[in-house]
């Protein structure tokens, strides 16, 4: 396990309004199989309280975000494919499909990127769409 410093940029386009968040943060680094798992804490003024980030990017291109604390959820973004992903907040739990545009990562045991571009939706009515960029250097 390696210690890496963690870039986020997100935008969400929601009927043409865009929003941006950003987050720069320690975190790790590990293989595992021939995937990499980065782990970080989300800035609690982002999100509202203490969340746990896990960023698994797969040997096969998917893409598994996994966050627990006072926000869970578990978004799989595979490109190409629609994923039924769960989304939980403290007013309760929703089920959303999110499709992957683009998948690309140039992912390494010392760090890299992670670009995702996907769609979100609930009950097959878009909610939005997403771009997510990750970088990841080794401390």
């Amino acid at each position: 396990m390696k210690k890496v410093l963690v870039k986020v940029k997100g935008t969400q386009d929601v009927d043409g309004e865009k929003a941006v968040v950003e987050l720069s943060t320690e975190g790790t680094i590990r293989e595992f199989d021939g995937d990499y798992i980065i782990t970080y804490n989300d800035d609690p003024t982002e999100s509202g309280g203490q969340t746990k980030t896990q960023l698994t990017v797969q040997k096969n291109g998917t893409v598994i975000l996994d966050r627990r604390g006072d926000l869970n959820s578990r978004l799989v973004i595979t490109e190409g494919e629609r994923n039924s992903c769960l989304y939980a907040i403290p007013q309760g739990s929703l089920t959303l499909g999110i499709y992957g545009k683009t998948v690309k990562n140039t992912m390494t045991a010392n760090g890299g990127t992670v670009k995702m571009v996907y769609s979100i939706d609930m009950n097959l009515e878009p909610l939005s769409d997403n771009e997510v960029e990750i970088f990841v250097e080794e401390r």
